[in-house]
Parts: structure tokens; C-alpha cells; sequence
């Protein structure tokens, strides 16, 4: 009996009240499955056995989806193929609807997926959200430009990329970035004074103002974002300024310390597709296809980096960080203090490498005038994204 158990198995739908109707569709797609299939992959798993809890969880799939960047599959041979994507596919009619969904660093979010790609700063998942879905929603491009406003209420319109990033802040994203500006002024006369043995603080007045910088990421109790980007790329753009201008005046293990604090509690609060972007390395980025989405900081298994050391966002800042500049993956050794282990995303690693002086090569004003690159570009192909449909097409609007 127990061989044949599986083979002719019974509907969900004849065997389980969830599914015939007796519990009702609301309490199923917001209470039921919310709280009993907390991934992606079991919510997935549950949408195969039926058209009817295909359907009940397309936007909780579609919500995690979108603001975790997930690709199609790890297996998948289309690189930038997303799951977002395929569920809009199937249900254009979702784009617009807004819940409220935890990204990976446990910001709670109230959005519409259409927005959290916005405030997530996927660009490239845009780009195909107006070329493949929008084009089958009455009045898309309409809601599109409504929703862009709400999402970036200081944003005028039509956006305009030469203003930059800071265009799209709301009054959050502009506090922020002006606390992150007065914390690394803290942190800089903290390791100054610091000798950081072995890339590690040795004071706790140190340890103090990175706790400071890491309360600053962390998500707050109570809020919910509803406005401007997730989190700023400027952020890292200032903190890569303040490693080149110590660079020289910093020992090794200072710019270790701050490499692994600094950079790595950043690259663990940036958004899922900006972690992609890193992971992959910003010096090999494909401006117009997008990063790698089978790769990332939050990926399940990320590239090069043995399984026993993922996932990598309980890590980065405190034991561990990415060189954004090629994504390799730098930890503690266990062997030898204040020396490294590299682990790139071919699977190679070299044991007991120095992270600082690799550091200063590619952490360096490379890396800073890549993140500023990056935001440009971003910037500019959101500019195309938004440009509104002329009666008269041309080969620069993207979206007709």
C-alpha cells in the first residue's frame, strides 16, 4: 500500500476545506497562506497543485518576488529571466495592487509591485514591466505615472535623469543619507584613534558608532515605507569617498576593520537587486540587461562561496564582506587573525589573503566611481522607461 501512495494522489480541492470554499478566498490569500508558507519556494510549491492556489497566492508570490529580485530559477539558462515577470504574465492585473510585503533586511513595505521595483531601484525589471505587461492593462501607462508620483512625491515630472538620484528621494531618503554623512564622520575619528589589531576595534567607543551606523540601516519599529527608494545608492557612494580619502593616512588593519564593518553592514542593508549588482561585480555589470539573478548577497546559494558560509546577510558586517567591484566574497580565516579568505563566484578561493591591500585596489576610487556610474546609468534608463508614448513613435521610446 504504502508503494502506491503517491501515484494516483487526491485533489487538494476534494480533501481539504481550504481549498472547496469553505474557507473564504480573503482569508485564504491574507491570513492562511501569509503565516503557514513564509518562503517563496513553498508558496511555489503550493501554487503546482492546483489552478485555484495558483491563483490565491499569484500576489504574495508576486509581492516577495518583486522585492527580493528572484530569479525564474537558480538553474535557469536566461540569466535575467525574473519570477515577477512570469507571474505578471499571467496576472497583468496585479502590477498596481498594493500590500504590504518584508523585503530580506526586514524593511516592512506598503506598495504596489509596480512600486516596489521603483523604491528597489530595479530598473531593469521595469524596463520589462513596460514592455511586457503594462501594453496589456487598460490605462496602464496611466496608473504607471500615478503611482510613479506617489512613490516619489518630491519628484518632478517629467523626471528628468541629469538631476540624479536625489531626485527621487522623499524626506526619509533625505535624513537618512545626512545621518549616514554624521555617523562615518564618528567612525572616522574612532579608527583614527584605533589601532584596530588584527582588523578588529580595540576600543569601545569604536564598536559604539558602528553599532550607530547599523541602527541607522535597521528597520524601525512602527514604519512602514511607502515613499522614495528602499535604500540609497548615495549611501555607498559616501562611504567608498570616506575609504579613499583615509586610505593613505589608514594602517592595513584600520581599512580591513572598515572594509568588513562599514562596507559590509551597506552591502547587508542595499536593496536585493543592488546586491545582485554587487555580488556579480559592478566592474562587469551589463548596464542594459541587468545583473546576473541567479547570483546575489541574498541569494540561497550564492556563487563561489562554500555552502557551510551561506546565506551571507548574518555575515556581511560583522565577519565578512563583497568587493563590489568583482563580487568576490571576502571572511575572517578561522586560521590566521587579522588575514582573510577570498572565495570569488567561480568557486576558486585563496586562503590567508591580505583583504586590505586587495582592497585598496578595487575598494578604492574604482569602486566609488562605479556606484556614481551606476546611479547614472539607472538613472537614464529610467528616464527612457518614463518617457511618455508620442503619437508619433520613435526608435528612443522604449515602452511603444
Amino acid at each position: 500500500m504504502a508503494g502506491n501512495r503517491y501515484k494516483n494522489p487526491p485533489s487538494p480541492q476534494a480533501e481539504s476545506p481550504l481549498f472547496n470554499g469553505a474557507v473564504h478566498k480573503n482569508v485564504r490569500e491574507q491570513i492562511i497562506y501569509p503565516f503557514t508558507f513564509t518562503s517563496i519556494m513553498a508558496l511555489g510549491r503550493l501554487a503546482s497543485t492546483c489552478q485555484k492556489t495558483e491563483a490565491d497566492t499569484a500576489f504574495l508570490r508576486l509581492m516577495t518576488a518583486a522585492v527580493e529580485a528572484e530569479p525564474m530559477s537558480y538553474n535557469q539558462a536566461d540569466e535575467t529571466s525574473l519570477a515577477a515577470i512570469a507571474i505578471l504574465k499571467r496576472h497583468p492585473r496585479l502590477l498596481f495592487v498594493k500590500g504590504i510585503v518584508d523585503d530580506h533586511f526586514g524593511r516592512k513595505i506598503f506598495a504596489s509591485p509596480y512600486q516596489l521595483l521603483h523604491g528597489a531601484g530595479d530598473v531593469w525589471a521595469l524596463k520589462q514591466v513596460h514592455e511586457e505587461i503594462i501594453p496589456h492593462i487598460d490605462g496602464g501607462e496611466a496608473k504607471a505615472e500615478v503611482q510613479f508620483h506617489e512613490q516619489f512625491p518630491n519628484c518632478e515630472w517629467p523626471f528628468n535623469p541629469e538631476l540624479g538620484e536625489a531626485a527621487l528621494y522623499d524626506d526619509r531618503n533625505i535624513a537618512q543619507i545626512e545621518q549616514v554623512k554624521e555617523n562615518l564622520k564618528k567612525i572616522v575619528a574612532m579608527i583614527t584613534a584605533d589601532p584596530c589589531t588584527n582588523g578588529v576595534a580595540t576600543l569601545p567607543e569604536t564598536e559604539a558608532a558602528i553599532e550607530e551606523l547599523r541602527e541607522l540601516f535597521a528597520p524601525k519599529q512602527g514604519e512602514v515605507i511607502k515613499t522614495g527608494l528602499h535604500f540609497p545608492l548615495a549611501i555607498m557612494r559616501e562611504i567608498f569617498s570616506v575609504y579613499d580619502a583615509q586610505f593613505a593616512p589608514w594602517s592595513g588593519e584600520q581599512l580591513s576593520f572598515f572594509s568588513r564593518e562599514v562596507i559590509g553592514a551597506a552591502l547587508a542593508a542595499s536593496t536585493a537587486v543592488d546586491g545582485q549588482c554587487c555580488k556579480y561585480g559592478l566592474s562587469k555589470l551589463d548596464k542594459n540587461n541587468g545583473p546576473d539573478r541567479r547570483d546575489g548577497l541574498f541569494c540561497r546559494r550564492p556563487k563561489g562561496v562554500p555552502e557551510e558560509l551561506t546565506p551571507l546577510c548574518a555575515r556581511l558586517g560583522r565577519t565578512m564582506f563583497v568587493d563590489p567591484y568583482d563580487g568576490e566574497s571576502c571572511f575572517q580565516s578561522p586560521n590566521k587573525p587579522g588575514y582573510f579568505d577570498w572565495y570569488n563566484k567561480n568557486g576558486g578561493s585563496r586562503g590567508c589573503a591580505l583583504p586590505w591591500r586587495r582592497a585598496g585596489r578595487a575598494c578604492g576610487a574604482g569602486v566609488r566611481v562605479l556606484v556614481g556610474k551606476r546611479m547614472s546609468s539607472k538613472n537614464f534608463l529610467l528616464g527612457e522607461i518614463m518617457r511618455p508614448c508620442r503619437e508619433e513613435k520613435t526608435s528612443r521610446c522604449v515602452i511603444c
